[in-house]
C-alpha cells in the first residue's frame, strides 16, 4: 500500500522529467520521439532561459524563507519553553493556549493571517500605524514584503511544536547539573549556556531537521497567503513547481524540478542526520 501511495508517484515523476509532452493526451506522452533525456534539467540550470531565471530566483527565495522560518520558529519556541519551565500562576492555561496555532486547521489559520495582512483593512498595518512605525499602508501580500508575510505566518504556525518539544527536553535535565553550575559560580546566563543548551542539543537537532524539511517543501503557507501567482519575492520552489505544472503547461520542467527537490531534501535529511542528529546521542543511535 505504501508503494502505491508514495512510491509509484515518485517514480512516475522521475520518468516524466525525461519526456516532452506535446499535448494533454496521455497516449502522446511516453513515446520514443518525446524522450528528451536531461534537457529539462539543463534548462532549469541555465540562467538565460525563462525557466532557469525563474528557478534561480525561486531558489534564493526558498533559502531565505527556510532560514528565516527556522530561526524564528526555533527562537520563539525556545523562549516559550524557557518561560513555561518557570513557576507562575496560570501555567497550565498558558501551556494549552500556545497550542492553538498548531491545532487550529491550517486553512483557517492562514486565511486569518491573509485578512490580517490586507493593506487596507488589515490589523497588522493598523497596529504599525498606531505604534508610529509606518505612515499609510504596506502591501504585505504583494511585492518584497510577501517574503516576510509567509515567514511570519509559518513561524506562528510551527513555533508551538518547537516549544513543546523543547519544554519536554527541559524536564529531563537533572537538577544536579544546575546545582553544580551554581557551585562553580555560574549565573543565569551561564546555566543557560553551559547546562541548558548543551542538554537540549539532541532534541534541538531533531527539531531543526524537521523544520528545515517542512519549510523547504512547504506549500500551504505560501499558496494560501499569496495564491498561485505570487510576486518574485514570495515565489518559493513549491509554488514555482505548481506554476510549471498547472499554469505554464511545462510538465517536464516541473517534474525535473520536483525530482531535484526530492533528491536535495533527501540528501539534506541524510547528511544532517548523520552529522548532527546521530552524533548528538551516545553511540550514534537514537
Amino acid at each position: 500500500m505504501m508503494l502505491l501511495v508514495h512510491g509509484i508517484p515518485v517514480i512516475l515523476g522521475f520518468v516524466m522529467s525525461f519526456y516532452e509532452f506535446p499535448s494533454l493526451r496521455y497516449t502522446d506522452w511516453f513515446r520514443p520521439e518525446t524522450f528528451v533525456g536531461l534537457d529539462h534539467f539543463a534548462k532549469v540550470f541555465q540562467k538565460d532561459t525563462i525557466y532557469g531565471a525563474q528557478f534561480w530566483n525561486s531558489l534564493k527565495v526558498t533559502i531565505l524563507y527556510t532560514v528565516g522560518s527556522v530561526i524564528g520558529t526555533y527562537g520563539l519556541g525556545l523562549v516559550t519553553a524557557l518561560t513555561l519551565d518557570k513557576q507562575f500562576r496560570g501555567k497550565l492555561v498558558a501551556r494549552t493556549v500556545i497550542l492553538i496555532p498548531y491545532v487550529t486547521p491550517v486553512v483557517v489559520t492562514l486565511l486569518t493571517w491573509r485578512m490580517m495582512f490586507r493593506s487596507d483593512t488589515g490589523v497588522i498595518n493598523a497596529l504599525l500605524r498606531q505604534a508610529g512605525l509606518i505612515e499609510g499602508s504596506l502591501f504585505w501580500l504583494l511585492g518584497p514584503n510577501s517574503l516576510y508575510a509567509i515567514i511570519i505566518a509559518n513561524v506562528w504556525r510551527n513555533f508551538p511544536y518547537a516549544a513543546i518539544m523543547l519544554y519536554a527536553g527541559l524536564q529531563s535535565i537533572p537538577e544536579q547539573l544546575y546545582e553544580a553550575a551554581e557551585i562553580d559560580g555560574a549565573g543565569r546566563w551561564g546555566k543557560l549556556r553551559y547546562v541548558t543548551l548543551p542538554q537540549l542539543k539532541p532534541v534541538s537537532a531533531v527539531i531543526l531537521l524537521l523544520l528545515i524539511l517542512w519549510t523547504f517543501i512547504n506549500f500551504p503557507v505560501p499558496y494560501i497567503l499569496l495564491g498561485g501567482s505570487p510576486s518574485e519575492s514570495g515565489n518559493v520552489l513549491m509554488l514555482l513547481i505548481y506554476s510549471f505544472g498547472f499554469k505554464q503547461s511545462a510538465y517536464g520542467i516541473g517534474s525535473a524540478l520536483s525530482a531535484m527537490l526530492f533528491l536535495f531534501s533527501m540528501t539534506i535529511a541524510y547528511v544532517y542526520y548523520k552529522r548532527v542528529v546521530a552524533s548528538s546521542y551516545d553511540g550514534g543511535a537514537i
